[in-house]
């Protein structure tokens, strides 16, 4: 049963290939006004981002920061 539980929790990626993201403050507040100008542009229909959206998150936190972070290192923050 532990089993279960600790694939439904990971995903479908595998506990090698997860990285945690380090952030610092500076980051983080760019992590978060890219949301709001991502909600702004109407990337978010209803309460999550849409593909779209995704796709301009993670392109924009690179080219601000110079951190290529996946989507889920950037979803979990």
């Amino acid at each position: 049963m532990f089993a279960s539980k600790y694939i439904i929790k990971l995903g479908m990626e595998s506990p090698e290939n997860m990285d945690k993201a380090t952030w610092i403050k500076e980051m983080l507040h760019a992590f978060c006004d890219l949301c709001i100008k991502t909600i702004d542009i109407g990337m978010r229909p209803n309460t999550h981002f849409d593909k779209g959206g995704w796709k301009y998150l993670l392109a924009s936190f690179k080219q601000q920061t110079c951190h290529a972070f996946t989507k889920a290192q950037l979803k979990n923050k």
